[in-house]
């Protein structure tokens, strides 16, 4: 048996982490008594790092992670006996192409996300959404990564992203391109590295409105909410605002003759 309360004990506060990583030894437990491959969603960077230690404590078993593409957001994780190799797993990802019959001009990943999840499939079975561009930097394709259990559902009933006719298609995943962002590149100066205050100079919004966002549970730090304002960003980091978008923390260069911090930061176009 897994001993689920000694796996998940660092896992108190955050009641729908623990919800979805008890789902995820609920796989593995099927995987150890019936000798069978189980699969996870689609996992967050960070649902996946926590997946990973868990995993790593149980005896009797493998895993793999994988998002279909080398540079994937979103993965899942294929759970197996520890006899198997993952060589001789049947896939359970697929790729889809998404091919609009005229010119995208408007088309964002929220329109591609919106209409897959209007057909009333849920956003867990959904991997990234690779947004693909044409000469004139406007968008006109993207590739999808799904699992195979609504591959055939989207096929046959994806017609429409808004008012565009669109038509889908399977590919390989070895034909998956990777992401292709423009970001903004922004300098600005703070305080401190407060995430209110990082928040307030990226979104141009008050540092009250920022710290309002983060106590309602709008803003994630590397894929993992974060409810205090006074947590200090890094290097590297991500930071994701609900309705606003993300932020990616490039470089802090340092200070300025007044003692404020220069940061260098990226925000997706």
């Amino acid at each position: 048996m897994i001993n689920r309360e000694a796996l998940l004990q660092h896992i108190k506060e955050d009641l729908q982490l623990r919800q979805d990583m008890t789902k995820i030894l609920d796989r593995a437990e099927a995987v150890l008594k019936k000798h069978e491959v189980r699969t996870t969603d689609f996992l967050t960077p960070a649902q996946v790092r926590y997946a990973k230690d868990i995993l790593a404590g149980i005896n009797d078993i493998r895993f793999t992670v994988t998002g279909g593409y080398p540079e994937a957001e979103r993965s899942l994780i294929y759970i197996y006996p520890d006899y198997m190799e993952i060589s001789f797993i049947d896939p359970m990802i697929t790729a889809l192409e998404i091919v609009g019959n005229g010119q995208f001009q408007h088309i964002t990943h929220r329109d591609y996300m919106g209409a897959i999840l209007g057909l009333g499939l849920k956003r867990e079975k959904i991997g990234d959404i690779i947004l693909q561009k044409s000469d004139s930097s406007k968008f006109q394709a993207c590739q999808v990564v799904v699992h195979t259990d609504i591959k055939d559902y989207i096929l046959y009933n994806l017609e429409k992203i808004g008012s565009m006719r669109v038509t889908v298609k399977e590919i390989a995943l070895e034909d998956l391109k990777g992401l292709q962002t423009d970001y903004k590149e922004i300098t600005g100066n703070v305080a401190s590295l407060r995430l209110d205050a990082v928040i307030a100079m990226a979104c141009r919004i008050s540092r009250g409105d920022a710290q309002s966002l983060i106590e309602r549970e709008y803003v994630s730090l590397n894929w993992e909410i974060i409810n205090r304002g006074s947590y200090e960003v890094q290097e590297k980091d991500v930071i994701s605002v609900r309705g606003k978008g993300r932020v990616y923390i490039d470089s802090i260069k340092g200070l300025t003759k007044s003692g404020r911090i220069t940061l260098q930061i990226k925000i997706p176009l």
